[in-house]
Parts: C-alpha cells; structure tokens; sequence
C-alpha cells in the first residue's frame, strides 16, 4: 500500500492530521480484508468491493469518512472500475435529505412529515440492486400525498447540495458573453475540450471512462453538457452514464440502463420488477438545469421529455426561460 502518496494526497486537500490518521487506518484494515479474500487493492473486483461495503454496513463502520478513504485509494491506484462502482453507491449522498427539506419549504412541515412518516432511510453504502425498493416507496408516497406540480417542483431542486460557487466560471463566462446561444455554443465547445483532454491522459472524468467515440459523441450534440435555445426553451439531454458500454449496445433495455445516472433507479431497469417510475427522474431534472439556474439569477420550470426510466434511450429535457432577456 502506497501510504506515503495517501497521505500527500490528503495534506494537499487540506486534511488535518486527526483526519489523515483515520483515514489510513481504515486503509490498513481494508488491506487486511482483501488479504484476507486473497486479493490487494491493485487487483481487486467490484464483487469484492460489494463484499468489502456489505461488511462495513454489517459491522457498523460504514461512515462516510471511511468510504470515501477506500475510494479515494482506489482512485489513487488507478483501479478506475472499482473507484467507479464507489462513485455510483456514494452518489445519492444528501439527496433524500434534501428532497425532504424542500418539501418542508413547499408544502409544509406538517405534510411533508406526513408524506415521509414511516419511510426507511437506505444505509450509507446500500447495494445498488436494493436501492429502488426505497425509491419507489418515496415517489410513491410523494405521488399519494402530493399534486403532480408541488412534488415535480420539490424533485427539481439543487438536490445533489452543489455549491453555486462551482460554477462561478460558468457566470462569468456567461456574463461575458452577447448572447445566451454564444455562451451555450462556447460552453459546448469548451466542455468538447475538456473531455478530449481526460481521454488523451486516460483519467476517470467524474465517473466515466472517456475515450475519443464518447469525445466525438458529445461533439455532435450541442444539447450533451450544454443546451440548445429554441425561442423560449432550453434543451438539454444528459450524457449517457456508462457511456462507453452505450455507444456499444444495441439491446434497447440495456441502452437504457447505460444511459441512466440515478443511483437510486437505475438498477430497476435491469431487474425482474417494474422500472421505478419515471416521474422521479425529475430528481434529474433538478441537476440538468442547476447550472443554468446559477448563471442565470433565478429558478427556472422544467419538463421531463424523455426518460430511459420510461424506454427512452436517452434523458431529455424543456427548461422554460421565461422572461429572460436572451
């Protein structure tokens, strides 16, 4: 184990000793257990890792602090797969929570405790394939005790807490720009860029694998990572989530499955039961138009128009502009 580039690692991001300590002591005794199933952490498959979070969960010690550790090593490594599957049970952190909260500020503290009352909160580090069963008993009690406008508006929040101040570039390049249609044009342009550089040094961009089919892919969109503006309306469609394997698929339920992010759904495309029903991919919608709502000063409606939760082959959105001077 490389202790020494961890612990830089951590320093670099500001860590204080208490923080570093900890964080390689939960190194230590995750090395112990994949000695103890005859693997390292160089060799180590996502079964494994299953098996490795499922004895955290059983043990109690599934903390944040120590999956993150555990991930952030991984990444470290290289073992982009196993740091991939990582990113997908740590990617609803903080969701529900905040589903819940604007629901309190939408429709009332007293209903919003009704609607929620009895709702079992999934573990930290749940296995993906268990997730739906939580999912679909939330939408389900948001859809009984909501009208369809309040509980798509308490979904299309800034549910995954990003800060405003990450996409401070993205005003400014907005705010220097003529016209709305040049920034989406130039935003496009730029995130084509970035894209190409992750693929050329074979780095993980968030919880993909790029490569030049998915470079070239995006290139040929304007609406992936950024929008289109007809009259009024934005259009954006969402980057397929394993990408690489959707360029390559051909089974239509398998596209789908590919194309969905949600950590908390995607699985059930996959499963013997009922997709979770598509009207929580308004919890998607909320992230899609986040950035625009930043650059923009204000909270804007959007509409679901395709969904892979619904058989769609890709997600697809309407952002309503408004009154905004384009």
């Amino acid at each position: 184990m490389n202790t020494d580039a961890f612990v830089k690692l951590y320093k670099d991001r500001g860590y204080d000793d208490n923080a570093i300590d900890s964080a390689v002591k939960t190194l230590i005794d995750a090395e112990k257990f994949l000695k103890a199933n005859e693997s390292t952490f160089e060799d180590a498959t996502i079964g494994l890792a299953k098996k490795y979070i499922s004895y955290l969960i059983e043990t109690g010690e599934n903390s944040l602090d120590a999956l993150l550790a555990v991930a952030r090593y991984f990444y470290l490594i290289k073992n982009n797969e196993v740091y991939i599957h990582f990113t997908k049970v740590l990617g609803g952190l903080g969701v529900i929570e905040n589903i819940k909260k604007r629901m309190e500020t939408f429709a009332g503290k007293e209903i919003a405790e009704k609607v929620i009352k009895g709702f079992t909160m999934p573990p930290l580090g749940t296995p993906l394939e268990e997730m739906p069963k939580y999912t679909n008993d939330l939408i389900g009690r948001l859809k009984a005790g909501l009208e369809p406008k309040l509980y798509r508006k308490i979904l299309a929040g800034n549910n995954h807490g990003i800060p405003e101040e990450s996409m401070k570039m993205e005003k400014e390049f907005y705010e220097n720009s003529e016209l709305l249609d040049t920034y989406l044009k130039e935003r496009h342009q730029r995130k084509v860029e970035e894209l190409q550089r992750y693929c050329d040094s074979e780095t993980v961009w968030f919880e993909q694998i790029i490569n030049q089919d998915v470079v070239d892919f995006v290139k040929g969109n304007q609406e992936v990572l950024s929008a289109v503006r007809k009259g009024n309306k934005l259009y954006v469609t969402k980057i397929p989530y394993d990408i690489i394997s959707y360029l390559k698929e051909t089974d239509p339920v398998k596209k789908c499955y590919y194309a969905c992010h949600c950590p908390f759904a995607r699985e059930s495309i996959v499963s013997d039961e009922k997709n979770t029903d598509s009207e929580w991919c308004y919890c998607s919608a909320g992230f899609a138009k986040f950035p625009f709502e930043v650059i923009l000063g204000r909270e804007l409606d959007i509409k679901l128009l395709k969904s892979a939760l619904a058989g769609d082959e890709v997600c697809r959105f309407e952002i309503d502009l408004g009154e905004v001077d384009s």
